[in-house]
């Protein structure tokens, strides 16, 4: 009888330690599965937003390149210039105009790059959807960095804060920074920045 009872508890210990070895091991493997899992969201999340830094600072140097064939006086304000900022922007212009972009603003002394958003929105006549880029030329540090720490919003139409009647294209506000506007046929003579916001992306910096 001793014996018997002692084959039982024998064959239950061995069971209750099968049971708790596949327990822990279970375990083990969901705990790697979600860290695995969070590993690969976190290394995709950045690697998303290094491309995310690649394509902006791409689009921005050939919309540099762009400017500069088309206007002279762009290449000689930016060749003197502290810094430059430059957006992509997809408006949408119905009745109602909106537009979202993103773009980085640089700081041509160190090559030091900040990351932006910018959104604009208004009342408009016509319709249709265009894709621009908006180049800033800092004419010396202290607007640049203003531009990157405060952001910048053109309240009513930007025109109105700075720039003339002049032959000039873009648009010269009250600082001294010029604004560029560029479209699939080329830079628009007078830029129109109406009701639009400029501010630091901080997922991207």
């Amino acid at each position: 009888m001793i014996s018997q009872l002692a084959i039982f508890l024998t064959m239950n210990f061995c069971q209750a330690a099968s049971l708790w070895d596949k327990t822990v091991n279970a375990v083990s493997d969901t705990t790697s599965k979600v860290t695995d899992t969070v590993s690969n969201a976190v290394s995709s999340d950045t690697t998303s937003r290094a491309q995310d830094r690649k394509t902006i600072n791409s689009n921005a140097q050939k919309a540099l390149s762009r400017l500069f064939e088309d206007s002279k006086e762009a290449k000689e304000l930016y060749d003197k210039a502290a810094g430059y900022a430059v957006f992509d922007s997809r408006e949408f212009a119905f009745l109602i105009k909106t537009g979202f972009g993103s773009g980085v603003a640089v700081n041509k002394t160190n090559n030091a790059r900040t990351y932006m958003k910018m959104a604009s929105g208004g009342l408009n006549i016509g319709g249709g959807i265009k894709y621009l880029q908006i180049i800033f030329i800092f004419p010396t540090q202290n607007t640049l960095k203003k531009f990157i720490h405060d952001g910048w919003t053109a309240e009513g139409d930007a025109s109105a804060v700075g720039g003339d009647d002049s032959g000039d294209v873009g648009l010269t506000l009250a600082d001294g920074t010029k604004i560029f506007q560029l479209v699939d046929t080329g830079i628009m003579l007078k830029a129109s920045l109406s009701g639009t916001k400029y501010w630091k992306d901080d997922n991207l910096n």
